[in-house]
């Protein structure tokens, strides 16, 4: 996988938008790549999958085995990743935190995201 680094000028607004969407700033520029790449035809992978083995997701040191395309694999079933706030999400009043760890969920793989009041302090 290629990483893209670059400057630009108006990072405030990226910046800007990517608070109102509830994101951070990697998954806006991930998002606005998509999209670039969509409308020009280009085959974009909207589901990311894990792989589970013995109801557990697989790790490999800290971190899942995912995959955009996964192909079949004797270690395990690829199972679809959904995201999921903890409770509904409104930019205006929350804050989206760090995800927590990836849990198996029946024919699916969950991914959730705490939401926290903005007015509540938090580390």
């Amino acid at each position: 996988m290629a990483e893209v680094r670059f400057q630009y000028s108006r990072q405030d607004l990226l910046k800007s938008l990517a608070d109102r969407r509830g994101v951070n700033l990697s998954m806006l520029m991930r998002s606005l790549a998509d999209s670039a790449l969509a409308a020009d035809g280009f085959p974009v992978a909207e589901t990311q999958y894990a792989l589970v083995v013995d109801g557990d997701v697989l790790m490999h040191g800290d971190h899942p085995v995912m995959s955009y395309r996964p192909t079949a694999d004797d270690r395990g079933v690829w199972l679809p990743i959904e995201n999921e706030d903890s409770i509904p999400f409104d930019p205006a009043l929350h804050w989206r935190l760090k995800q927590l760890p990836l849990r198996v969920d029946g024919e699916r793989v969950v991914r959730t995201y705490p939401v926290v009041a903005k007015s509540q302090e938090h580390a």
